[in-house]
């Protein structure tokens, strides 16, 4: 469970044990080995007939959640149940759940990506920005780069001068993006053109800095960099959609339209799907160089096939 996603788990976890039994009591107070399936098929239902209308997502994360700590309580605390019940089945595998159709996360394009960018800049927010394209560019997820593991240490360093590392800490694996070819071409010189504009208050990149007096300076937490500055800021320039999870799939985005392979592009993502991939690490640093070119290459193409097409569009 990630930092970004805990607040939310326990707040469903918590929707569940508030629900009221028909004895006046919680569903939290029940014995664990109460909840029989036909139990969890109710709360489920219950659940979904939320007091504003239906809410099939919320429903099924209170399924999936319950499922899963059952499974860790069941190991955990083998005392909780009844002798004879060892083998008891966990009840909320298989409720059956109404079908819905799935909404496809937004995703931000590089032209919002920059547009916000670079207002989060003439607003004095320069770090702001500068989570945004880290997002996009080197598909960092938005509450790593919030806890500050995108670092001005790993930027151009001594040992990697031509390049970013990235830490993905969900998966712990870095990624050490090219920032350059060996020719000198720059693969990201608007991106690193952002990071020139961010004050270098401490190791992390991106860090907040109080305006009362204080002088404090610390990380940014989710909820609060959306509150204080991306809504904001989206809002005065028209992007309804625009959230830092939006930026690191416009990224994932381009890496498909770019059409490189799923090597390649786990080897900028940092997705590590096999244990025979994990095993490579030269392998995955020499596919770097290759995707981020290919990459680059369709970025440039794409903009020479706009400027072309741009000109009969005025006549």
């Amino acid at each position: 469970m990630s930092e970004r996603t805990a607040p939310d788990h326990e707040n469903t976890i918590h929707l569940l044990n508030d629900l009221p039994t028909k004895d006046g009591r919680r569903v939290g107070d029940l014995a664990v080995e109460s909840i029989s399936p036909r139990a969890a098929d109710k709360l489920y239902f219950r659940v979904l007939e939320g007091p504003r209308g239906k809410r099939p997502r919320q429903a099924e994360k209170v399924v999936a959640i319950a499922r899963h700590a059952w499974k860790v309580v069941r190991r955990l605390y083998p005392e909780v149940f009844s002798a004879g019940k060892d083998k008891a089945e966990n009840p909320w595998v298989g409720v059956a759940k109404i079908k819905r159709k799935h909404a496809i996360k937004p995703h931000a394009t590089r032209e919002e990506v920059y547009e916000f960018a670079w207002a989060a800049v003439e607003a004095g927010w320069a770090e702001v920005g500068a989570a945004a394209v880290i997002c996009f560019e080197w598909l960092q997820r938005p509450e790593n780069v919030l806890a500050g593991y995108v670092s001005w240490t790993g930027y151009r360093s001594e040992k990697a001068p031509n390049a970013i590392r990235i830490i993905h800490h969900k998966t712990s694996r870095e990624v050490l993006h090219p920032l350059q070819d060996t020719d000198g071409t720059l693969f990201y010189p608007e991106a690193e053109a952002i990071l020139a504009k961010v004050p270098r208050l401490g190791v992390p990149v991106v860090l907040r800095q109080y305006y009362d007096g204080s002088g404090k300076i610390d990380v940014w937490t989710a909820m609060r960099i959306n509150k204080d500055r991306v809504r904001p800021l989206r809002e005065k320039l028209g992007l309804p959609l625009f959230t830092l999870d939006a930026c690191r799939h416009g990224g994932m985005t381009e890496l498909e339209e770019a059409e490189l392979t799923e090597g390649q592009g786990r080897a900028l993502s940092g997705h590590a799907t096999s244990a025979a991939y994990r095993r490579y690490a030269k392998a995955t640093e020499l596919r770097a160089l290759g995707a981020t070119r290919k990459r680059h290459a369709h970025r440039l193409m794409t903009a020479s096939m706009e400027e072309k097409v741009a000109p009969k569009a005025e006549r």
